[in-house]
């Protein structure tokens, strides 16, 4: 009787040490053909539209210290044969040369076609009494020697509301904005600039001309 309650024993020490071993084996099976089932999925494996990854890898234009070294100044260099050989053009909303991270082609021509001359042309002077005309290339000249010409003050309320659109397409375009008008400063200067009818809208403001156009104004 002794032996058998030995032999009852050992048998039921037997089966509980089987019964671990096959719970181990199973839980080892989950983990290693379908590891889904245990952990959540990874973010790559969610379902995104093409579009959603498209835009999770895109710059980030509205935060200039998160873009790559180089990637958040729009700088085009000192001479106008540097923005050239950076790929650089002048752009006429911006009233600077740009490289074409921080261009906006198609809404720069739609500006160059918003003014009150023939087929919306803007007039550029280089004085301040509009006596003397100038042309795209003589304004954008001015950028190499640090000068500036003379627009009316319906060409700056247009600047402004074009920037208010360049700084919605980002999201689209993927483009930088200048650190010349990213600012807070020109937000409010535009403001008061639209609110305040002085003296017309035909009234002309100087305006500068930037190869760097990440340096303030």
């Amino acid at each position: 009787m002794h032996y058998l309650s030995i032999i009852f024993k050992l048998l039921t020490h037997a089966l509980a040490f089987w019964g671990l071993v096959s719970l181990g084996l199973q839980v080892s099976e989950v983990f290693s053909t379908n590891p889904s089932s245990v952990y959540p999925p990874r973010a790559s494996a969610l379902s995104f539209s093409p579009r959603q990854q498209k835009n999770a890898y895109k710059i980030d234009g509205y935060r200039p210290d998160t873009l790559p070294v180089g990637l958040n100044l729009c700088d085009c260099g000192r001479t106008i044969r540097e923005a050239l050989l950076r790929d650089c053009v002048y752009d006429t909303l911006s009233t600077a040369w740009l490289p074409p991270y921080c261009r906006d082609d198609k809404l720069t021509a739609e500006f160059d076609q918003a003014g009150p001359g023939p087929e919306g042309a803007w007039e550029y002077f280089a004085d301040k009494e509009g006596k003397t005309p100038l042309n795209r290339t003589q304004v954008a000249a001015l950028g190499e020697i640090g000068g500036s010409f003379w627009a009316s003050r319906d060409w700056h309320i247009a600047h402004c509301l074009f920037y208010w659109q360049k700084y919605y397409r980002m999201r689209d375009t993927g483009i930088v904005l200048e650190k010349r008008f990213d600012s807070l400063h020109h937000v409010k200067h535009c403001g008061r600039l639209i609110r305040n009818p002085m003296p017309d809208h035909f009234f002309l403001i100087e305006v500068p001309v930037m190869m760097n156009s990440s340096d303030d104004a």
